[in-house]
């Protein structure tokens, strides 16, 4: 064989296959090239008893673009060398076996990767917070849609990388910077109820794995800690609102709603009003099996706070409240019968679903810009802004607080609550009633 040169190797095709040879001790196999009319290859050449073995190691190209070059066609070489003079005989076989184990181990990888995207997705943080918005809402509580809501609007559609990845390995770095990009936006309070949520939706993963009562469903995502614990409550974004109307401006607003058209929207707001200043979301769920008007009480269901359970919030009705439940009751009956099999709602414009707390508040929203227009507001208001100008009237008016707390269903989370007081307030709630409403027509009739 002619010894093994760049210049060898470019060499014109002579009209016959050609062997060069780079040389080596004996027993120690060698590098090698087959010199063709189309190509060169290097192969590294060495003995498995009699037999004279060559084991590709490709092409030359002394641009390294579409093959080796001479010196790595020689390291490669080297590197067989040393390990057939370790005695594996067989490079052939060896390689072979390497190979083999090789895709064994990339099939492997692959399936452990599989399996880990698998569990990331049946563990991923969207199912975690699908799983706590579901809890909400069998629990009835009054956040559910708020709650589903923000999540969809500020993980899910944002972030659906992060929504993807397994809920228990998401560090606190991450949440942070979700938080970050809202209060930069000037969002920060619904970064602070979005922290709020996550930081329940963890909890109550983590409480379910020591709580039999937790959802079931909680304990496949295995979480060990909840990374929203050491974010702080971000509370200087939840400034509590402190806007009440006057006398003259609820006047205002109570002749502007009754010269609204008819609508169950309408009557949500104005039976809010009347009631004495009720949640308008828990209202809005209300069905007709919640209506007695031959007893002449409407029960709500408060699902507010940490409750197990709603609680059983049961109002009087005045004249006026019973006339348009009786309206409500009556357009309520008059839908399907077949398209729910729960008890009709009292406040829906199609028989299957409630209204919208956003609906509501627009028919609001629409009275405060016509007041401001007339210049009949010192400033705008929202439909909270009623419930909390109730309960400030009705304080003027001399209703205890306890008789409040009882009339709009507030603070009767404690033990005494809970477990002593078995008294229904239902005389002091309508006699408290009885002189709201009157108020409500003085007020009226002074405009």
């Amino acid at each position: 064989m002619a010894d093994l040169t760049d210049r060898a190797l470019r060499s014109k095709w002579t009209g016959k296959d050609e062997w060069l040879s780079d040389g080596g001790s004996r027993g120690a196999g060698g590098l090698v090239a087959k010199l063709t009319q189309s190509s060169v290859t290097f192969y590294y050449q060495y003995f498995q008893g009699n037999r004279k073995r060559f084991l590709p190691i490709g092409p030359y190209d002394s641009k390294a673009e579409r093959g080796k070059t001479l010196l790595q066609a020689r390291d490669q070489a080297h590197a067989w060398s040393m390990l057939y003079r370790s005695g594996v005989t067989d490079l052939h076989g060896h390689l072979a076996e390497r190979e083999t184990e090789r895709q064994g181990e990339c099939r492997r990888k692959l399936e452990e990767a599989r399996l880990k995207a698998e569990e990331a997705q049946l563990s991923s943080l969207s199912l975690l917070l699908e799983a706590y918005s579901g809890h909400l809402d069998r629990a009835g509580k009054q956040s559910a849609a708020d709650v589903r809501r923000i999540f969809k609007l500020h993980v899910l559609e944002v972030e659906p990388r992060l929504a993807a990845q397994k809920a228990s390995e998401i560090e606190v770095d991450e949440f942070v910077a979700l938080l970050a990009r809202l209060t930069s936006a000037g969002k920060g309070r619904t970064a602070a109820k979005l922290r709020s949520y996550l930081r329940a939706a963890y909890s109550l993963a983590l409480k379910s794995k020591t709580d039999p009562d937790a959802p079931l469903a909680m304990r496949s995502f295995r979480i060990t800690a909840n990374p929203l614990a050491s974010i702080g409550a971000l509370s200087k974004y939840n400034r509590a609102r402190s806007r009440t109307l006057n006398a003259e401006e609820l006047r205002n607003f109570l002749e502007r709603l009754q010269e609204a058209a008819p609508s169950p929207k309408r009557d949500a707001v104005m039976l809010c009003l009347v009631l004495g200043g009720q949640r308008p979301a828990q209202l809005l769920r209300a069905r007709l099996v919640d209506l007695d008007l031959g007893g002449a009480t409407l029960t709500l269901q408060d699902g507010k706070g940490a409750r197990l359970q709603p609680r059983q919030h049961v109002l009087p009705l005045n004249e006026e409240a019973k006339a348009m439940l009786a309206r409500l009751a009556e357009r309520s009956s008059a839908f399907d019968a077949d398209a729910t099999d729960r008890s009709p709602l009292l406040f829906t414009n199609d028989g299957k679903r409630p209204l919208r707390l956003e609906t509501v508040s627009v028919t609001v929203t629409e009275i405060v810009d016509t007041m401001m227009k007339a210049r009949e507001l010192r400033e705008r208001f929202e439909l909270r802004d009623l419930r909390r100008t109730c309960e400030t009237m009705l304080a003027a008016m001399g209703v205890s607080s306890d008789v409040r707390a009882q009339l709009q269903s507030h603070g009767l989370g404690g033990v005494q609550s809970r477990h002593y007081d078995r008294h229904t307030y239902m005389d002091e709630k309508q006699e408290a009633l009885q002189r709201w409403e009157q108020h409500l027509r003085a007020l009226v009739s002074a405009g």
